[in-house]
């Protein structure tokens, strides 16, 4: 196998796209030719992609005020600071992060990037969301998150990659119904509008984005207690001084955003 093969550069990644939009550091030409294609498409893809980043960033220090702490990312893609595990540890020490993937190539990058320190605990592992059960057996048998525990676990940028035929509202409700009482499910997801123009322009790249409607994202959260603001734009929920510059309007930022409890 050559390295070009090896290293997927002669078509574009989801997660060196994002990472690209993101101001990262980690893609190749071909994720920069997707991105540049999207960006037409939909010109406010940066903006989208850093609102999503703040917005997981407040959760995490919401969450860990709350008294959350143990976080489970799945799909970490390549990620950029300030990463999950820095933010919670440095709001909690002594919080533990477990980062999940399937992509070889984005838990390369977690093996490497993603190191726990403040008397914490962060470490990566391979598993399946649209397999949850396997997922959940995986957590425990890692043996560093207790599953009898409340536990935040974060959708992020996840749950729209995956179609509407491998039934991705039962996946997150098995998720869920693994984790202990207390536990909080904290998602994004790709509204219609503009995102239909970019899902065009991502799967000319072969990259192929499900955006859903409101009601249809509303119902991951069925049998979950919304927080306040309850489901939202992901640069609306308690925003804080991170907020962009300027003023920032829903359709720029067609990026729904909830956290929600489990009783």
């Amino acid at each position: 196998m050559t390295d070009d093969v090896a290293l997927s550069q002669d078509r574009a990644h989801t997660a060196r796209v994002h990472n690209y939009l993101l101001g990262g550091m980690n893609h190749y030409s071909v994720d920069r030719a997707a991105a540049e294609a999207v960006r037409a498409a939909f010109p406010s893809i940066a903006l989208t992609a850093l609102a999503g980043q703040t917005y997981a960033d407040r959760v995490a220090r919401h969450l860990v005020r709350q008294g959350v702490r143990q976080f489970v990312e799945v799909g970490v893609g390549l990620p950029v600071k300030p990463f999950l595990h820095e933010t919670a540890q440095a709001a909690a020490p002594g919080t533990r992060v477990l980062y999940i993937d399937t992509d070889w190539l984005s838990l390369a990058y977690a093996d490497t990037l993603l190191t726990g320190d403040r008397g914490g605990f962060s470490d990566c592992l391979e598993a399946d969301v649209t397999d949850p059960e396997a997922l959940l057996a995986a957590v425990e048998q890692h043996g560093r998150i207790d599953l009898g525990r409340p536990v935040a676990l974060f959708l992020h940028a996840v749950l729209d990659l995956i179609p509407a035929g491998q039934d991705p509202h039962e996946i997150v409700e098995q998720l869920m119904d693994g984790l202990a009482p207390g536990s909080c499910l904290s998602l994004t997801h790709s509204a219609p509008d503009a995102w239909h123009a970019a899902a065009d322009a991502y799967q000319q790249h072969g990259i192929r984005i499900h955006p859903r409607p409101r009601e249809q994202v509303v119902r991951f959260f069925e049998g979950l207690e919304l927080l306040h603001p309850r489901l939202t734009t992901a640069h609306r929920w308690r925003p804080g001084t991170d907020r962009p510059a300027g003023p920032v309007t829903d359709q720029q930022v067609p990026l729904y955003a909830g956290v929600g409890r489990r009783p």
